[in-house]
């Protein structure tokens, strides 16, 4: 298990930019502009003769290394960010319309164009997994194939943040997103169980609910025993006094748990 940091910082970074920016300057932004668009409308072309063949989450892999050979020199590095960012806000233009194939294109060249921000993988992710199994519900005819379709997009949602770790792979919060898919919109308890415990045991900054969050999956598993273990280690770990990590609620926990096993008095946990 891994050990708890005694200090937890939040890194602020901000960035300081001139009201005015010279002619130059302005030219050469627009200029860059206009050259990525001539880059980017072939690219889409090829990501909306995707769509047409089914698209998969693994066309990312693919639609990433066409950008990176023509659209890197052609964005002259940084203004790379510039096209995503105008980009993302024509995927939140599709997805305030309810365009779910548009929305799932936008999202997946959003990332190939410039993978480096959290926010385009974390907000795509949960949009392909929550917000979508709401749109075009009334062409379903039954629950079967509403739920189908849900699960569909919920595993593109997974395949979508497993892709993001290999990005980011000391981001704890993707392995937490996609333990939370398969426990609220999988109900894949096995799964969601393993990586709430590969983002607790193998990130020192993951939160401690991840933590609890396992231990309770377990005990929904009815791994009583397993859990009890797992939840008095982590007792001992825990700070006292950091009101995150609720070492009280841990310990009812285990209280609860020393009576689910029936474990004598003599030899229950004793902080």
């Amino acid at each position: 298990m891994r050990s708890i940091p005694k200090e937890r910082n939040v890194i602020k970074e901000s960035s300081k930019r001139s009201s005015i920016a010279p002619f130059w300057k302005t030219s050469i932004t627009l200029g860059v502009l206009i050259l990525a668009g001539t880059f980017l409308n072939p690219v889409e072309s090829k990501l909306w003769g995707a769509m047409e063949e089914n698209l998969t989450p693994a066309s990312i892999h693919s639609l990433q290394s066409q950008t990176s050979e023509g659209l890197v020199l052609a964005t002259l590095g940084g203004f790379r960010s510039i096209i995503a960012d105008i980009q993302w806000l024509q995927t939140m233009n599709s997805w305030e319309k309810q365009e779910k194939e548009k929305t799932i294109g936008g999202i997946q060249f959003t990332v190939a164009l410039d993978p480096r921000p959290t926010f385009f993988w974390l907000n795509g992710g949960r949009m392909l997994a929550y917000d979508m199994r709401h749109w075009d519900s009334d062409l379903f005819e039954n629950f079967e194939e509403r739920r189908k379709e849900e699960i569909r997009l919920a595993n593109m949602a997974i395949d979508f943040l497993k892709l993001a770790i290999q990005h980011h792979h000391e981001t704890v919060s993707f392995p937490v997103e996609i333990a939370n898919i398969y426990l609220n919109r999988m109900g894949n308890l096995e799964l969601a169980a393993e990586y709430y415990h590969k983002a607790y045991t193998e990130y020192d900054d993951s939160p401690y609910y991840v933590g609890r969050l396992y231990a309770l999956i377990l005990a929904q598993k009815g791994e009583y025993p397993k859990a009890y273990d797992f939840l008095t280690q982590l007792y001992k770990e825990l700070p006292s006094g950091d009101i995150y990590a609720n070492k009280p609620i841990v310990l009812s926990r285990i209280r609860a748990l020393e009576k689910k096993i029936n474990l004598p008095r003599e030899k229950r946990f004793r902080p």
